[in-house]
């Protein structure tokens, strides 16, 4: 299986907890411990670093005449924010700096889109990606409910993330 297959589970699974989390599932508090949330940013920190490890690993695998170098820089955008979201959510920060940031991963990964010719798949996810990050914005500035942003997150880590996983694993290839 390819690397990137590493970053659709991992990253998947982090979102998957997000999207948990913002739906209300485990996300209470109890009395004298931290907030759920500070392990579902744990996580997110890792998963963030292993993008960030998988994508110099793409590069360093793959000769740089092939694709490895603008998939890796795709990689990136997420990996970094992964990163900040995974330490916001640690830390206990204000999550419109994350906002803002998800406006930029939101639309500056369209640009990829002539990368991706040849495959229906992969496009769609890039516009699946639009939604997902607009609702992030969108929530951390009050305009959108959180429960909404988790059933977009949701069905993002199933769709984006775990579907091409499935499909690499049963070993066919990406549409």
């Amino acid at each position: 299986m390819p690397p990137i297959t590493v970053v659709f589970v991992g990253t998947g699974l982090v979102v998957w907890l997000n999207a948990l989390f913002f739906l209300g599932v485990g996300a209470d508090t109890k009395e004298d411990s931290p907030s759920p949330l500070v392990s579902v940013g744990w996580a997110t920190l890792i998963v963030g670093l292993l993008d960030l490890v998988q994508a110099t690993y793409i590069m360093w695998a793959r000769p740089l005449e092939d694709a490895s170098v603008p998939l890796a820089g795709l990689i990136v955008f997420y990996g970094l924010f992964f990163c900040l979201l995974g330490i916001t959510e640690i830390q206990g920060l204000d999550l419109r700096v994350v906002g803002n940031l998800a406006i930029a991963v939101a639309i500056v990964p369209l640009f990829w889109w002539q990368f991706f010719d040849g495959g229906w798949m992969f496009k769609s996810i890039l516009l699946a990606w639009v939604v997902a990050f607009g609702a992030v914005a969108a929530t951390t500035y009050g305009k959108f409910q959180g429960k909404a942003l988790g059933a977009i997150l949701a069905a993002t880590a199933a769709y984006t993330f775990w579907t091409p996983a499935i499909i690499l694993a049963l070993g066919n290839q990406i549409p």
